[in-house]
């Protein structure tokens, strides 16, 4: 049996597939549901209308992977950091630097299910809510620890600002290397989340 520090080959259908995931989450980011065709998605992707079909019986069920396949990815690395990196900022900020890398990698799921939102039936709507939920509190775990001075709810607050500051970034054209505009964002990412808010010296 391999060891698990040993990468597991990626098929050239799980390549595709995502692939299909990621064009078709900047089709869904650009356009209204209703307005992406499959045609389009499999043009984009260079691939056929009939070879999209064998990876997603429908354009709804893509758009569910869309959501979902990042939504484990980030979920299972804070996990995976969190229960292995004992030093709580140094965990922290291997968070933000994974979230920051696949942000500038793919449109945020977040922002496609913000836009489509109405498209995605009910139980998978609280399904993916609860998958946001469940990664909010992976991150809040560890800024609880590094800022006691903070509540519960300031610390929630400032989490979801976080997560907002980092996902537009996509929304933003800056013209700047994509490798300067992620050590941009890690560094706002860092001090907003564990550097004190100035008082009053009055």
């Amino acid at each position: 049996m391999p060891s698990p520090s040993v990468p597991r080959a990626v098929s050239p259908r799980s390549t595709r597939r995502q692939e299909l995931i990621k064009v078709a989450g900047q089709l869904f980011h650009e356009l209204a549901f209703d307005a992406v065709t499959t045609e389009m998605i499999g043009a984009r992707a260079g691939v056929t209308g009939p070879a999209l079909y064998r990876h997603f019986p429908s354009k709804q069920a893509l758009l569910i992977a869309v959501l979902e396949d990042p939504l484990n990815e980030l979920l299972a690395n804070a996990r995976d950091t969190a229960a292995e990196v004992t030093d709580p900022r140094t965990a922290l900020e291997a968070m933000i630097d994974y979230h920051v890398r696949r942000t500038l990698e793919s449109v945020p799921s977040t922002l496609v299910f913000l836009k489509n939102e109405h498209n995605v039936p009910e139980n998978e709507r609280h399904r993916m809510r609860r998958m946001m939920r469940l990664y909010a509190e992976e991150w809040s775990g560890l800024v609880t620890r590094l800022r006691p001075d903070l509540s519960d709810a300031q610390t929630r607050v400032l989490t979801h600002a976080v997560f907002s500051m980092i996902n537009s970034v996509p929304q933003f054209n800056s013209g700047l290397d994509p490798a300067v505009v992620g050590s941009t964002i890690r560094t706002a990412a860092i001090n907003a989340l564990l550097i004190p808010a100035a008082t009053d010296s009055a």
